[in-house]
């Protein structure tokens, strides 16, 4: 049987195409600090884990270079999944919750583990082990530990192994097509680390580099550190974010602002306990009553409602005739993912969901709009019809999302009461 890092010619040619769905997947998506990915050594991804299949393919699109990745073993049981996965890069890991007993495999996919990184291939592990569809981040694992240090044995003399934090940040974990950033941390490289700590046992070297790569991970993410407060915490940061980036940040600068606000909270829990608990207490209140109202948080962070609600409101009206047009195009697109999405009881594997089933069907059906089409219209009229179908599924959704926005403007619009409570908020300062 090949090796899992092996090149693949259908692999290489289907993976532009999975990126470019992944990205098709947000209205938004930005890299930061790719020119940190080392190129002289083994490299082990390690990104943070809060949005189900996205994250593997957020990390997958960073570059073009082929990765190999790992996923929970009980999802490998049968052979033609366990033979897709495997065409996919992907090799099983076992977790604490599928038996003591059948932790002992791990050596085995360890060994395969470190071939893929003599190879030349990066090798991502979410640390985690698990997802969470909040802004915050899981106890790491040793797994990740454990295959660095086993494969700096293995390269000791030939390159140095780096684990490269990364840190994937999305707008809204169940909203399709919201925005998503992509950080590359500085690479920790553990071969200098080991030479350099060379008088740690084992288990206090697994410790040193899980601090320090949570540390590392924690910086690139919105990271909210206390469970009690996350809500209220991050109510604030949809309520005061534009204090510090504007109304139409770039999905970066959002995030610095809401890190900043996230810090001030912090400090001010531990130098103003009273003060800062009565604001959060605030602003936990004003949560459950806009979210009893379904009044969204980009709501909130509209300056200009009034204006935003009218210009919504023209562009509703001049779009609708396109719209059904393009609701019939993608129909057997958005009529799949309804049919899965029953079937789903995680939230947060509904983008996941959504992205895979368009990466099926949406070339189904913009094919079947043109075979239509040519068999309608003259030539040169199916062309013209082809080229103004090209961007129904996007308008589909961007004609859902105002028609949302549309609506939680309006009902913010006509609640005096919140919208007071929303004023005394924002005019708080950190």
């Amino acid at each position: 049987m090949a090796k899992i890092q092996d090149e693949n010619r259908l692999y290489a040619c289907l993976r532009p195409y999975v990126d470019f769905m992944f990205r098709h997947s947000y209205r938004r998506v930005q890299y930061v600090g790719l020119e940190r990915i080392p190129t002289d050594g083994a490299v082990i991804f390690a990104p943070n884990h809060s949005n189900a299949l996205q994250d593997a393919l957020a990390v997958s699109s960073l570059n073009a270079a082929p990765k190999v990745f790992v996923a929970r073993a009980d999802i490998f049981r049968k052979p033609t999944q366990a033979k897709l996965l495997h065409f996919l890069k992907i090799m099983p890991i076992m977790r604490i919750r599928d038996g003591f007993s059948n932790l002992t495999k791990n050596d085995e996919i360890m060994e395969r583990a470190v071939d893929v990184l003599a190879d030349g291939v990066p090798f991502c592990i979410l640390p985690e082990g698990t997802h969470r569809a909040k802004h915050s981040l899981l106890p790491l694992g040793k797994g990740i530990f454990r295959i660095a240090l086993r494969a700096n044995e293995r390269l000791a003399g030939q390159k140095p192994v780096y684990i490269v934090p990364i840190g994937i940040e999305y707008g809204n974990y169940f909203r399709y097509r919201s925005s998503v950033i992509v950080s590359v941390g500085n690479p920790i490289d553990v071969t200098s680390y080991v030479s350099e700590n060379q008088h740690l046992e084992l288990p206090e070297l697994y410790n040193a580099l899980r601090e320090e790569l949570t540390a590392a991970m924690c910086r690139l993410i919105l990271w909210i550190p206390d469970d009690d407060c996350y809500e209220s915490t991050l109510e604030l940061c949809y309520l005061l974010a534009p204090q510090y980036c504007g109304t139409r940040p770039s999905p970066v600068e959002r995030l610095r602002a809401d890190q900043h606000i996230v810090s001030a909270v912090q400090t001010g829990r531990a130098r103003t306990p009273e003060s800062t608990a009565a604001l959060l207490t605030a602003a936990g209140d004003f949560a459950r009553k806009r979210r009893g109202l379904h009044i969204g948080a980009d709501s909130i962070c509209q300056k200009h409602l009034l204006a935003d609600w009218l210009i919504k409101s023209c562009l509703l009206v001049l779009f609708s005739p396109y719209f059904c047009v393009a609701a019939a195009a993608t129909a057997p697109v958005w009529m799949a993912s309804a049919l899965v999405l029953t079937q789903v009881k995680d939230a947060a594997f509904r983008n996941s969901c959504r992205c895979v089933v368009t990466l099926l069907f949406l070339p189904l059906s913009l094919l079947a709009c043109a075979v239509t089409a040519f068999c309608l219209l003259p030539c040169a009229w199916a062309l013209v019809a082809c080229a103004v179908l090209l961007p129904v599924h996007v308008v589909f959704h961007e004609y859902l999302r105002c028609a949302r926005l549309w609506l939680s403007h309006a009902r913010l619009l006509f609640n005096r009461s919140l919208r007071q409570q929303l004023q005394r908020l924002q005019a708080h300062t950190l």
